[in-house]
């Protein structure tokens, strides 16, 4: 079996190719998102039977393999199997429980097909994504959108004029800065390998590397809100990052509206990934009016 090992940056190339490959709306699924988290999921990879297999050994919850992805996009049931297998083989190796995580649901017959009734699936809630129409994000037309075009007016009305600015080399200062003022409030004795500023700072420290858009908001003449993202599928973009000043009201609503209207009004759809079974961050994704879920599951294997 190959040997499973940590994720670099050398390997870009290779996962963007087979990423691309994959017919998936699917947050996880680029090369910037897993070197991001690759700390917090402790990931590790190997390319078995023509198959990306991807392993989280994280500190903070079970071990769990991802889908195993073919490097053409094409499902070959027999190489699936035997990508399955060596991934059993290395669960039990390591004296670890054989689970699946992060499953989309039309990527669950494939387990079926090779384990019967020896799975149990049960739903990921926490990690579903939520998927926007992008046209919605841009306009906020109509009823449901009426109290998102309130705290933009609330917004205009004590703020006045303010910058949109994309992100770029000599601005990425200011989206750090921000990032740290949000975690001193946010993330205070958080350990370095789950901090979600730890993740975001990847981005930014390897800005020219990935393929990312980003955008940065001016008020009163300091910038107090950025957000990155990237095209995730020829139909969709996925958003990243999305941090800034809370006590600025309506901001978040600002730079979501304007970061899809500049960036990705020729996409479909925007991803704006999970809610992490918060309560504030469910509510507010559904505020949003999503299109539809990924849902995504959790498939343990029994002996």
């Amino acid at each position: 079996m190959d040997t499973f090992k940590k994720i670099t940056l050398d390997e870009q190339a290779l996962f963007t190719e087979i990423l691309n490959a994959t017919d998936s709306m699917a947050s996880e699924y680029t090369f910037s998102y897993l070197y991001m988290w690759r700390r917090n999921y402790n990931l590790s990879y190997a390319i078995i039977e023509d198959h990306l297999c991807l392993v989280s050994r994280s500190k903070t919850y079970p071990a769990f393999s991802f889908c195993p992805l073919p490097v053409d996009g094409n499902h070959d049931p027999v190489k699936f199997e035997k990508a399955i297998e060596a991934i059993e083989s290395y669960f039990e190796q390591n004296d670890i429980p054989v689970l699946f995580g992060r499953i989309e649901e039309k990527k669950l017959p494939f387990f079926k097909e090779v384990y019967g009734d020896r799975i149990q699936i049960e739903s990921l809630d926490s990690t579903s994504d939520y998927v926007y129409n992008a046209k919605d994000l841009i306009t906020l037309e109509g009823k449901k959108f009426s109290k998102k075009r309130n705290h933009i007016n609330q917004f205009m009305r004590r703020y006045g004029e303010y910058e949109y600015t994309p992100v770029n080399e000599s601005n990425l200062h200011e989206c750090k800065r921000i990032l740290e003022e949000w975690a001193e409030k946010n993330e205070t004795n958080i350990d370095e390998e789950i901090s979600e500023k730890v993740a975001c700072k990847e981005l930014c420290n390897n800005w020219g590397t990935f393929p990312l858009k980003g955008a940065l908001i001016k008020v009163n003449g300091r910038y107090e809100a950025f957000t990155i993202g990237e095209q995730l599928n020829p139909e969709a973009a996925v958003i990243h990052i999305e941090k800034g000043n809370t006590d600025i009201h309506g901001i978040y609503t600002v730079i979501n509206r304007d970061f899809c209207a500049n960036e990705w009004s020729q996409v479909k759809y925007i991803n704006r990934q999970e809610d992490l079974g918060i309560k504030g961050l469910r509510k507010s994704k559904l505020s949003y009016n999503p299109a539809f879920m990924v849902e995504k599951f959790l498939v343990k294997v029994s002996h």
